[in-house]
């Protein structure tokens, strides 16, 4: 079963990702959508190909200390992105394909679930699909973003509990802890599963739903959740301790509560994050099968099992306290919703083994695969706009792929790696810095209050050495006297500095 099961869910996969244009995708720099978070993780990883030291994470902005030394999160994956590109030189994006490959191997792991609890190859291949038809998770898949990849950790933790619990081995258990553990330390609000299986499992202890002499009766489960939880700590301790040893902060780090702001603001920001999230959260497809499951489970919420009504119950609330603490940030940042599938992906999982008992395979086969077309369609609808938007920004702030120039391009024309560069247009911290393979500030550091003694203190002790713009129109009479020379122009770019 397991053989025919992968074999369907390749061929889908394969399908999603023609669909998806991820050949296009996947040879792209950050672009379209968030090129600003992109272009952080973007900028860890090059850094990481120029020297893979693990210890040593880097980012291109150079703060107001001068130091560009910065980390937000475990950055396992910029490191190893980092060492395909210092060892191969090929693929040109390997961050790109490790996520792929994370995406792939996260939704095989969904479907191994349900064909565990289906029976049915076909029918779990659908799911997975369709699960992976969310706009969402297939633009960030093969991306430059942690949220992703680790929910598909949790993908794969879910996988590993099943077979724990099918052979009663602590080894599996431990592969679980340690899925969990690497989710949450690529992206915090992954904790939402986890945390909600661990009450789960207390709860069921304290209960005595779980027989004394059972796998999940015993303390194994419990040396589990410890040593995910001291993994977690230990290595947000060791981020915590890496920024305060640089004086550094990284971007959007603390919580944006829905208290904090008046109704008129709530209102507001809750209509832009409905217009903006409901069509990227799930697929047109995904929709109408988590609603078939809704109504599969309410129907038969006598028959849910203690652990999948429970799960279920604590994730929605975990989620639920998410979306209040980071309220703010679902204006405009879609990204915050993935670690939301996780409540689709439950109701999914346990809609189609209740659909199982009451329908046949042949009649479940043909509507999961109407909603996998449908899926399908809305993907590619989103994904291609976005392509598009990856060529066409809508705005100058940010860039398109061309004007990601070569490592040595700027080399070529005699300015040296060690230079720092200022690119006053731009708002975020590392698009254009990454851009230009430098060093240096930007707009986001000091917003309209370049003048000067500002220009003078970071040439003096910052070693700030040229002007990077996108439009002549800013060569201002304040720059003009900091940097009297064009020295490079190309793909957009006129660099300033001296001769």
């Amino acid at each position: 079963m397991t053989i025919r099961f992968t074999g369907a869910y390749a061929l889908l996969f394969t399908v999603l990702a023609f669909a998806n244009r991820y050949d296009r995708w996947l040879e792209l720099p950050p672009a379209s959508i968030h090129q600003w978070r992109q272009a952080d993780g973007a900028a860890i990883a090059w850094h990481y190909a120029q020297e893979p030291d693990f210890s040593n994470v880097r980012i291109c902005n150079a703060f107001h200390t001068g130091d560009e030394h910065a980390v937000g999160e475990l950055p396992l994956l910029y490191w190893l992105s980092g060492l395909i590109a210092h060892n191969r030189g090929y693929p040109a994006q390997p961050l790109r394909w490790i996520g792929l490959l994370l995406l792939f191997l996260g939704g095989w792991a969904f479907g191994w679930v349900l064909l565990r609890r289906t029976r049915h190859p076909a029918v779990a291949a659908l799911g997975a699909g369709l699960l992976l038809s969310s706009p969402v998770l297939a633009y960030y898949g093969p991306g430059f973003l942690p949220d992703a990849p680790a929910f598909c950790c949790i993908l794969l933790m879910s996988a590993c509990l099943v077979r724990a619990g099918e052979r009663q081995s602590v080894a599996w258990l431990g592969a679980a802890a340690l899925a969990a553990a690497l989710a949450i330390l690529l992206k915090l609000s992954m904790a939402l599963v986890p945390l909600a299986l661990a009450l789960t499992w207390a709860l069921g202890k304290s209960t005595r739903q779980w027989p004394g002499a059972s796998f999940w009766g015993g303390c194994r489960p419990f040396f589990a959740i410890a040593g995910t939880v001291l993994c977690v700590v230990a290595g947000r301790g060791w981020i915590s301790w890496y920024n305060g040893l640089h004086h550094a902060f990284y971007f959007l780090a603390s919580t944006r509560p829905v208290w904090r702001y008046d109704l008129p603001f709530i209102g507001k920001t809750t209509v832009l994050a409905a217009k903006m999230a409901l069509p990227v959260f799930a697929s047109a497809g995904l929709y109408v099968a988590v609603l078939g499951s809704l109504w599969l489970a309410w129907k038969q919420r006598k028959q849910a099992s203690f652990a999948d009504r429970n799960i279920l119950a604590f994730t929605g609330l975990g989620c639920a306290a998410y979306i209040l603490l980071w309220f703010r940030m679902f204006r405009e940042h879609d990204y915050y919703l993935i670690c939301l599938l996780a409540v689709p992906a439950l109701l999914l999982l346990h809609g189609i083994c209740l659909a199982r008992t009451r329908f046949s395979e042949k009649r479940l086969i043909i509507a999961l695969g109407v909603c996998w077309l449908l899926g399908l369609w809305h993907s590619h609808h989103i994904l291609s706009k976005r392509l598009y938007l990856a060529f066409h920004p809508e705005t100058s702030q940010n860039l398109p792929p061309a004007a990601f120039l070569p490592s040595d391009a700027l080399a070529e024309a005699g300015i040296p790696v060690a230079s720092r560069v200022l690119c006053p247009q731009d708002p975020s911290p590392n698009i254009a810095l990454l851009a230009l393979r430098r060093h240096g500030w930007s707009g986001y550091n000091f917003s309209d209050r370049v003048n000067a003694d500002t220009l003078l203190k970071y040439q003096t002790h910052f070693g700030l050495t040229h002007l990077a713009l996108r439009d002549t129109a800013f060569y201002s009479p304040l720059y003009r006297a900091f940097f009297p020379e064009r020295v490079f122009a190309g793909a957009g770019w006129y660099v300033y500095g001296r001769k």
